[in-house]
């Protein structure tokens, strides 16, 4: 029995150190290139170039804002238009910190209402007291200007979690 659940273990490790590894070809196969700004030991924004011989080209660019706390608040991720040579939104993702639960929410830029209000998506983690997550609730937005419903509720034995991995 606790052959079969070592055997599992490494077998696990070993999946996921190559899913790693191949994630890391792909990406260096597609060559892009990455530039991150840093502020107060953060990074603040992140640009990815694609670079296609010698020259490289704008791709995505995403900028991050923290609370005081140096928790992630706000990722933003906007494209590069070619044509209008600029910068155009893509997605919004914000993050909310309560006592015993995390927010995620998402949404795609409406060009036609120049908001965030387009796919919108809602997670809401619940937290044990030791800042575990134990439930998870998945809300979206059935059509636009809609209110968002659930489509997801799972809650899971952090506890009983740990001690199978043990085992």
């Amino acid at each position: 029995m606790k052959t079969t659940n070592l055997f599992k273990a490494v077998a696990f490790v070993a999946m996921t150190i190559v899913s790693v590894m191949n994630t890391e070809v792909k990406a260096q196969e597609n060559n892009f290139i990455t530039n991150e700004e840093v502020k107060n030991e953060l990074v603040v924004a992140k640009t990815i170039f694609k670079q296609d011989g010698a020259q490289l080209y704008r791709h995505i660019r995403y900028e991050y804002s923290y609370d005081d706390q140096k928790r992630l608040t706000c990722k933003e991720a906007s494209k590069w238009d070619g044509v209008k040579d600029e910068w155009v939104p893509y997605f919004k993702m914000t993050y909310q910190y309560g006592n015993d639960e995390i927010t995620m929410s998402y949404a795609r830029w409406n060009e036609s209402h120049k908001a965030y209000d387009k796919d919108m998506k809602k997670s809401v983690y619940e937290l044990n007291d030791e800042n575990m997550p134990v439930a998870y609730k998945l809300y979206n937005q059935d059509a636009p200007k809609s209110e968002l419903t659930l489509v997801n509720y799972n809650r899971t034995d952090y506890v009983a979690n740990i001690l199978a991995m043990a085992e």
